[in-house]
Protein backbone atom coordinates (compact mmCIF):
# COMPACT_ATOMS: atom_id res chain seq x y z
CA UNK A 1 0.00 0.00 0.00
CA UNK A 2 1.26 3.62 -0.46
CA UNK A 3 0.85 5.05 3.00
CA UNK A 4 1.39 8.65 2.23
CA UNK A 5 -1.59 8.55 -0.69
CA UNK A 6 -3.71 6.66 1.20
CA UNK A 7 -3.32 9.24 4.22
CA UNK A 8 -4.12 11.50 2.12
CA UNK A 9 -7.01 9.93 0.72
CA UNK A 10 -8.56 9.18 3.75
CA UNK A 11 -8.18 12.72 5.22
CA UNK A 12 -9.29 14.15 1.96
CA UNK A 13 -12.87 15.99 3.22
CA UNK A 14 -15.94 14.85 1.00
CA UNK A 15 -17.82 17.29 -1.20
CA UNK A 16 -21.26 17.03 -0.10
CA UNK A 17 -23.31 15.50 -3.04
CA UNK A 18 -25.79 17.32 -5.19
CA UNK A 19 -26.48 15.05 -8.22
CA UNK A 20 -26.00 11.25 -9.37
CA UNK A 21 -24.36 10.41 -12.26
CA UNK A 22 -24.70 6.49 -13.64
CA UNK A 23 -22.35 5.36 -16.01
CA UNK A 24 -23.43 2.55 -18.56
CA UNK A 25 -21.52 0.94 -21.25
CA UNK A 26 -23.91 -0.38 -23.95
CA UNK A 27 -23.07 -2.38 -26.76
CA UNK A 28 -25.78 -3.94 -28.53
CA UNK A 29 -28.21 -4.35 -25.92
CA UNK A 30 -31.51 -2.94 -27.79
CA UNK A 31 -33.49 -5.84 -26.48
CA UNK A 32 -33.16 -5.53 -22.85
CA UNK A 33 -32.37 -1.23 -22.78
CA UNK A 34 -36.45 -0.70 -22.17
CA UNK A 35 -36.51 -3.22 -19.26
CA UNK A 36 -33.07 -1.32 -17.76
CA UNK A 37 -34.33 2.27 -18.52
CA UNK A 38 -37.77 1.24 -16.91
CA UNK A 39 -35.45 0.14 -13.73
CA UNK A 40 -33.90 3.53 -13.51
CA UNK A 41 -36.81 5.57 -13.60
CA UNK A 42 -38.32 3.61 -10.79
CA UNK A 43 -35.09 3.88 -8.84
CA UNK A 44 -34.72 7.77 -9.51
CA UNK A 45 -38.62 7.69 -7.66
CA UNK A 46 -36.41 7.26 -4.37
CA UNK A 47 -33.83 9.29 -5.17
CA UNK A 48 -32.94 12.67 -3.19
CA UNK A 49 -30.59 14.01 -6.00
CA UNK A 50 -31.40 14.55 -9.46
CA UNK A 51 -30.43 11.54 -11.57
CA UNK A 52 -28.26 11.78 -15.22
CA UNK A 53 -27.80 8.55 -16.86
CA UNK A 54 -24.74 8.73 -19.04
CA UNK A 55 -24.79 5.75 -21.63
CA UNK A 56 -21.71 4.96 -23.85
CA UNK A 57 -22.35 3.39 -26.83
CA UNK A 58 -19.71 1.96 -28.26
CA UNK A 59 -19.75 -0.17 -31.20
CA UNK A 60 -23.37 -0.80 -31.64
CA UNK A 61 -24.78 -2.27 -35.29
CA UNK A 62 -28.45 -2.66 -34.05
CA UNK A 63 -30.73 0.42 -32.93
CA UNK A 64 -29.25 1.01 -28.90
CA UNK A 65 -29.00 4.36 -29.52
CA UNK A 66 -32.39 5.08 -30.91
CA UNK A 67 -33.68 3.37 -28.24
CA UNK A 68 -32.20 5.81 -25.59
CA UNK A 69 -32.66 8.89 -27.44
CA UNK A 70 -36.15 8.60 -27.56
CA UNK A 71 -36.40 7.62 -23.81
CA UNK A 72 -38.10 10.41 -21.68
CA UNK A 73 -38.19 11.09 -18.01
CA UNK A 74 -38.76 13.74 -15.88
CA UNK A 75 -36.47 12.64 -13.06
CA UNK A 76 -34.04 10.85 -15.73
CA UNK A 77 -31.42 13.23 -17.37
CA UNK A 78 -30.36 10.92 -20.19
CA UNK A 79 -26.93 11.51 -21.87
CA UNK A 80 -25.66 9.51 -25.19
CA UNK A 81 -22.46 9.31 -26.19
CA UNK A 82 -21.81 6.91 -29.38
CA UNK A 83 -18.13 6.11 -29.75
CA UNK A 84 -16.68 3.29 -31.99
CA UNK A 85 -13.40 1.76 -30.50
CA UNK A 86 -10.94 0.13 -32.62
CA UNK A 87 -10.10 -2.38 -29.67
CA UNK A 88 -13.21 -2.46 -27.90
CA UNK A 89 -13.22 -4.08 -24.25
CA UNK A 90 -15.31 -3.98 -21.28
CA UNK A 91 -12.31 -2.42 -18.93
CA UNK A 92 -12.40 0.45 -21.65
CA UNK A 93 -15.63 0.39 -22.53
CA UNK A 94 -16.65 1.07 -18.65
CA UNK A 95 -13.43 3.39 -18.03
CA UNK A 96 -14.58 6.08 -20.75
CA UNK A 97 -18.48 5.61 -19.47
CA UNK A 98 -16.82 6.44 -15.81
CA UNK A 99 -14.83 9.42 -16.93
CA UNK A 100 -17.84 10.93 -18.11
CA UNK A 101 -19.84 10.88 -15.79
CA UNK A 102 -16.87 11.82 -12.76
CA UNK A 103 -18.47 15.26 -12.31
CA UNK A 104 -18.56 17.53 -9.40
CA UNK A 105 -20.54 16.52 -6.45
CA UNK A 106 -21.60 13.25 -7.92
CA UNK A 107 -21.88 10.28 -6.41
CA UNK A 108 -21.54 7.85 -9.42
CA UNK A 109 -23.17 4.66 -9.93
CA UNK A 110 -21.97 2.06 -12.79
CA UNK A 111 -24.66 -0.61 -14.37
CA UNK A 112 -24.69 -2.78 -16.98
CA UNK A 113 -27.08 -2.93 -20.35
CA UNK A 114 -28.58 -6.17 -19.57
CA UNK A 115 -29.52 -5.23 -16.15
CA UNK A 116 -32.56 -4.19 -14.01
CA UNK A 117 -31.60 -2.06 -10.85
CA UNK A 118 -33.85 -2.39 -7.62
CA UNK A 119 -36.49 0.61 -7.28
CA UNK A 120 -34.33 0.85 -3.74
CA UNK A 121 -30.75 0.98 -5.65
CA UNK A 122 -30.03 4.19 -5.87
CA UNK A 123 -31.31 4.98 -2.23
CA UNK A 124 -29.39 2.31 -0.99
CA UNK A 125 -26.13 3.91 -2.33
CA UNK A 126 -26.67 7.17 -1.12
CA UNK A 127 -27.31 5.93 2.50
CA UNK A 128 -23.89 3.79 2.08
CA UNK A 129 -22.29 7.04 0.82
CA UNK A 130 -23.47 9.40 3.24
CA UNK A 131 -22.71 6.47 6.10
CA UNK A 132 -19.29 7.30 5.42
CA UNK A 133 -18.62 4.66 2.13
CA UNK A 134 -16.10 5.85 -0.56
CA UNK A 135 -17.10 3.10 -2.90
CA UNK A 136 -20.22 1.05 -2.50
CA UNK A 137 -20.08 -2.77 -3.62
CA UNK A 138 -24.43 -3.62 -4.18
CA UNK A 139 -25.23 -7.30 -5.29
CA UNK A 140 -26.40 -8.86 -8.15
CA UNK A 141 -28.43 -12.05 -8.86
CA UNK A 142 -29.10 -13.89 -11.67
CA UNK A 143 -31.18 -16.40 -12.84
CA UNK A 144 -28.77 -19.29 -13.59
CA UNK A 145 -31.18 -22.27 -13.67
CA UNK A 146 -30.16 -23.40 -17.02
CA UNK A 147 -26.78 -23.29 -16.04
CA UNK A 148 -27.67 -25.38 -12.75
CA UNK A 149 -29.93 -27.74 -14.81
CA UNK A 150 -26.25 -29.72 -15.74
CA UNK A 151 -24.25 -31.89 -13.51
CA UNK A 152 -20.93 -29.61 -14.37
CA UNK A 153 -22.94 -26.21 -13.93
CA UNK A 154 -24.55 -27.31 -10.63
CA UNK A 155 -21.05 -29.47 -9.64
CA UNK A 156 -18.75 -26.00 -9.40
CA UNK A 157 -21.90 -24.12 -8.43
CA UNK A 158 -21.98 -26.40 -5.31
CA UNK A 159 -18.33 -26.19 -4.81
CA UNK A 160 -17.99 -22.53 -4.97
CA UNK A 161 -20.79 -21.93 -2.52
CA UNK A 162 -19.47 -24.59 0.05
CA UNK A 163 -15.78 -23.14 -0.31
CA UNK A 164 -16.44 -19.29 -0.65
CA UNK A 165 -18.22 -19.33 2.27
CA UNK A 166 -15.15 -20.49 4.06
CA UNK A 167 -13.30 -18.39 2.23
CA UNK A 168 -15.30 -15.09 2.80
CA UNK A 169 -15.34 -15.93 6.84
CA UNK A 170 -11.05 -15.89 6.60
CA UNK A 171 -11.44 -12.65 4.08
CA UNK A 172 -14.12 -11.28 6.80
CA UNK A 173 -11.82 -12.05 9.81
CA UNK A 174 -9.05 -10.41 8.34
CA UNK A 175 -11.09 -7.11 7.77
CA UNK A 176 -12.10 -7.28 11.41
CA UNK A 177 -8.49 -7.00 12.45
CA UNK A 178 -7.67 -4.08 10.62
CA UNK A 179 -10.62 -2.58 11.15
CA UNK A 180 -11.94 -2.47 7.78
CA UNK A 181 -15.79 -3.93 8.17
CA UNK A 182 -18.28 -4.04 10.37
CA UNK A 183 -19.49 -7.19 12.35
CA UNK A 184 -22.00 -8.34 10.16
CA UNK A 185 -20.24 -10.80 6.94
CA UNK A 186 -19.89 -8.63 3.61
CA UNK A 187 -21.46 -10.28 0.03
CA UNK A 188 -18.09 -9.32 -0.95
CA UNK A 189 -19.81 -9.22 -4.45
CA UNK A 190 -17.62 -7.30 -6.91
CA UNK A 191 -19.50 -6.12 -9.85
CA UNK A 192 -19.83 -3.22 -11.87
CA UNK A 193 -23.64 -4.22 -12.53
CA UNK A 194 -23.75 -2.67 -8.70
CA UNK A 195 -21.48 -0.71 -7.72
CA UNK A 196 -21.25 3.34 -6.82
CA UNK A 197 -18.07 5.71 -5.97
CA UNK A 198 -17.69 9.25 -5.12
CA UNK A 199 -16.53 10.88 -8.14
CA UNK A 200 -13.44 12.82 -5.86
CA UNK A 201 -12.69 9.68 -4.60
CA UNK A 202 -12.64 7.92 -8.24
CA UNK A 203 -10.34 11.06 -9.71
CA UNK A 204 -8.20 10.75 -6.83
CA UNK A 205 -7.19 7.35 -7.32
CA UNK A 206 -6.48 7.98 -11.07
CA UNK A 207 -10.20 6.35 -12.41
CA UNK A 208 -10.66 2.82 -13.24
CA UNK A 209 -7.42 0.62 -13.28
CA UNK A 210 -6.51 -0.60 -17.06
CA UNK A 211 -7.32 -3.56 -17.84
CA UNK A 212 -9.68 -5.54 -20.44
CA UNK A 213 -12.14 -7.60 -18.25
CA UNK A 214 -12.80 -7.62 -14.49
CA UNK A 215 -12.12 -3.64 -14.14
CA UNK A 216 -15.06 -3.69 -11.32
CA UNK A 217 -12.54 -6.05 -9.30
CA UNK A 218 -9.75 -4.50 -10.36
CA UNK A 219 -11.41 -1.16 -9.14
CA UNK A 220 -12.32 -2.02 -5.48
CA UNK A 221 -8.77 -3.80 -4.98
CA UNK A 222 -7.02 -0.08 -6.37
CA UNK A 223 -9.72 1.61 -4.06
CA UNK A 224 -8.84 -0.19 -0.67
CA UNK A 225 -4.88 0.06 -1.30
CA UNK A 226 -5.45 3.29 -1.62
CA UNK A 227 -7.20 4.08 1.63
CA UNK A 228 -10.98 4.25 0.24
CA UNK A 229 -13.58 3.24 2.41
CA UNK A 230 -15.11 0.02 1.03
CA UNK A 231 -18.51 -0.91 2.02
CA UNK A 232 -20.60 -4.04 0.36
CA UNK A 233 -24.61 -2.87 0.17
CA UNK A 234 -27.31 -5.94 0.83
CA UNK A 235 -29.81 -3.73 -0.11
CA UNK A 236 -28.35 -1.99 -3.73
CA UNK A 237 -29.62 -5.15 -5.93
CA UNK A 238 -29.41 -5.10 -9.35
CA UNK A 239 -30.57 -8.04 -11.46
CA UNK A 240 -28.62 -9.21 -14.72
CA UNK A 241 -28.97 -11.68 -17.24
CA UNK A 242 -27.69 -15.24 -17.03
CA UNK A 243 -27.15 -15.07 -20.91
CA UNK A 244 -25.06 -16.99 -22.52
CA UNK A 245 -23.42 -15.16 -25.33
CA UNK A 246 -22.74 -11.55 -23.87
CA UNK A 247 -20.58 -8.90 -24.83
CA UNK A 248 -17.65 -8.72 -22.77
CA UNK A 249 -14.77 -11.15 -23.47
CA UNK A 250 -14.23 -13.19 -20.74
CA UNK A 251 -17.36 -12.00 -18.98
CA UNK A 252 -20.32 -13.72 -16.88
CA UNK A 253 -22.01 -15.48 -20.19
CA UNK A 254 -18.64 -16.65 -21.31
CA UNK A 255 -18.50 -18.14 -18.04
CA UNK A 256 -21.80 -19.32 -17.87
CA UNK A 257 -21.24 -20.91 -21.22
CA UNK A 258 -18.23 -23.05 -19.93
CA UNK A 259 -19.54 -24.20 -16.70
CA UNK A 260 -22.44 -26.39 -18.83
CA UNK A 261 -19.95 -27.56 -21.20
CA UNK A 262 -16.79 -28.47 -19.49
CA UNK A 263 -17.18 -32.01 -16.66
CA UNK A 264 -14.56 -30.09 -14.90
CA UNK A 265 -15.38 -26.67 -14.84
CA UNK A 266 -13.01 -23.65 -14.01
CA UNK A 267 -13.65 -21.53 -10.68
CA UNK A 268 -14.28 -18.12 -10.29
CA UNK A 269 -11.07 -16.16 -10.15
CA UNK A 270 -11.84 -15.24 -7.00
CA UNK A 271 -11.30 -18.49 -5.39
CA UNK A 272 -7.99 -19.09 -3.57
CA UNK A 273 -5.57 -22.10 -2.59
CA UNK A 274 -5.85 -23.38 1.06
CA UNK A 275 -2.11 -22.41 1.49
CA UNK A 276 -2.19 -18.98 0.32
CA UNK A 277 -5.42 -18.39 2.49
CA UNK A 278 -3.41 -20.14 5.74
CA UNK A 279 -0.72 -17.56 4.64
CA UNK A 280 -2.93 -14.18 5.04
CA UNK A 281 -4.25 -15.49 7.66
CA UNK A 282 -0.90 -16.04 9.54
CA UNK A 283 0.10 -12.53 8.49
CA UNK A 284 -2.75 -10.64 9.60
CA UNK A 285 -2.77 -12.67 13.34
CA UNK A 286 0.87 -11.40 13.06
CA UNK A 287 -0.18 -7.96 12.26
CA UNK A 288 2.01 -8.08 9.21
CA UNK A 289 -1.17 -7.86 6.97
CA UNK A 290 -0.46 -8.45 3.47
CA UNK A 291 -3.19 -6.42 1.14
CA UNK A 292 -6.19 -9.02 0.62
CA UNK A 293 -5.85 -10.61 -3.10
CA UNK A 294 -7.15 -8.71 -6.42
CA UNK A 295 -9.89 -10.61 -7.54
CA UNK A 296 -9.53 -9.61 -11.07
CA UNK A 297 -6.98 -12.09 -12.14
CA UNK A 298 -6.20 -15.71 -10.31
CA UNK A 299 -3.72 -15.97 -7.49
CA UNK A 300 -1.47 -19.12 -9.06
CA UNK A 301 -2.82 -21.50 -11.16
CA UNK A 302 -6.92 -20.93 -11.69
CA UNK A 303 -8.96 -23.84 -9.31
CA UNK A 304 -11.44 -25.84 -10.52
CA UNK A 305 -14.39 -27.41 -9.33
CA UNK A 306 -12.24 -30.71 -8.09
CA UNK A 307 -9.99 -28.33 -6.44
CA UNK A 308 -12.51 -26.86 -4.78
CA UNK A 309 -14.01 -30.36 -3.41
CA UNK A 310 -10.40 -31.36 -2.86
CA UNK A 311 -9.54 -28.23 -0.47
CA UNK A 312 -12.97 -28.53 1.47
CA UNK A 313 -11.42 -30.63 4.20
CA UNK A 314 -8.32 -28.79 4.93
CA UNK A 315 -10.10 -25.24 3.96
CA UNK A 316 -12.72 -26.22 7.15
CA UNK A 317 -9.99 -27.10 9.74
CA UNK A 318 -8.11 -24.40 8.59
CA UNK A 319 -10.97 -22.37 9.97
CA UNK A 320 -12.39 -23.96 12.47
CA UNK A 321 -9.14 -25.23 14.25
CA UNK A 322 -6.95 -21.78 13.15
CA UNK A 323 -8.83 -18.59 12.54
CA UNK A 324 -12.09 -18.90 14.57
CA UNK A 325 -10.02 -19.47 17.70
CA UNK A 326 -7.24 -16.93 17.33
CA UNK A 327 -9.51 -14.18 16.15
CA UNK A 328 -11.86 -15.31 18.93
CA UNK A 329 -8.14 -14.71 21.37
CA UNK A 330 -7.36 -11.47 19.88
CA UNK A 331 -11.07 -9.81 20.16
CA UNK A 332 -10.90 -10.95 23.70
CA UNK A 333 -7.46 -9.12 24.13
CA UNK A 334 -8.86 -5.83 23.19
CA UNK A 335 -12.63 -5.99 24.65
Amino acid sequence: MDVSLGTTVSAHRCPVLTQIVIAIPVRNEAERLPQLLRALAAAALQSALPVTVVVLANNCTDHSADILRSFAHPLLRLEVHEITLSDPNAGLARRLAMDLAARTGALMLTTDGDAAPDPHWIAAAIHAATAGADLICGRIEADCRHVLATPSGRRVAEAETAYGKLQHEIRHAMDLLDGRQGSSRPHYIESGASMAIRADRYRLIGGLPKVRSSEDRALVHHAEAQGLIVRYAEDMLAIVSGRLHGRAEGGMAETLLYRMQEEDPVADQSMLPVPVLADLWSQAIARRSLPYPSRAHPVGVRLRASDLEAGLPELGRLVEQTVRPQLLMQQERAA
